[in-house]
């Protein structure tokens, strides 16, 4: 199941850098404690984005639902 997963994790991953560099980029300010935090945030903010565009692509029935493979045993 993890196959047709690939692009979105992918997808995930690279909103979650981009989103953390334009709010580095944004603050302007680079010391450690800002750049630690925006990472924890940008971290949070990926993690959110693939659950919601995961939950949306299941809706849309783009994605296999999770209680589908449940069921097919």
């Amino acid at each position: 199941m993890s196959r047709p997963l690939l692009p979105l994790k992918a997808g995930a991953i690279v909103f979650t850098l981009l989103w953390t560099a334009w709010m580095m980029w944004w603050s302007g300010s680079f010391s450690s404690a800002d750049v630690v935090i925006l990472a924890l945030c940008g971290a949070a903010v990926g993690y959110l984005w693939y659950r919601a565009m995961r939950w949306q692509f299941e809706r849309m029935g783009m994605l296999p639902r999770k209680d589908d493979s449940a069921g097919a045993s």
